[in-house]
């Protein structure tokens, strides 16, 4: 009977532990496309976008969003990308924000190459994602290529 009841206890468990929620896994600042034109104030946070317009696709690893004639923000999709996003389309952005250099980014992320990134520049201001979703649902970023913590300065 004890062992009866000790295996209903301990399936229990992880039902109970499931629907809390890790404090080790860090919640993203939900932020607007007009917020996210002056980036140097979320440096090395983790940010959401729900919904931002594709206006220049450079490659599968980067596009831009922002003012079309204005100020635009570079989305870095760890390689190799699943897809690429389209211009025109509306995507959600999850991901860090940094500073651009290609040093630090050879130190920080194991896919990083700088020829997949031929258009973003050191000292641009860009968000490396951790999550884009195509408005059909399809997840750009590849699983388990970027942490959501933020790498330690």
């Amino acid at each position: 009977m004890s062992v009866l009841v000790g295996s209903i206890v301990a399936a229990g468990v992880p039902s109970v532990l499931a629907q809390q929620k890790s404090s080790l896994i860090p919640t993203p600042k939900t932020v607007t496309a007009a917020e996210a034109a002056d980036l140097a104030k979320f440096d090395n946070q983790l940010i959401e976008l729900p919904a931002v317009k594709v206006v220049h696709a450079d490659t599968a690893q980067v596009f831009m969003f922002g003012d079309k004639n204005g100020r635009q923000t570079h989305v870095l999709i760890p390689a190799p990308a699943i897809d690429a996003a389209n211009v025109g389309d509306v995507v959600a952005v999850t991901g860090i924000v940094r500073r651009y250099s290609v040093k630090d980014f050879e130190r920080d992320y194991r896919w990083y190459k700088e020829s997949d990134y031929p258009d973003v520049h050191t000292g641009d201001w860009v968000i490396v994602a951790t999550s884009v979703q195509t408005p059909e649902g399809t997840q750009l970023v590849p699983g388990g290529t970027v942490s959501s913590i933020p790498p330690k300065k």
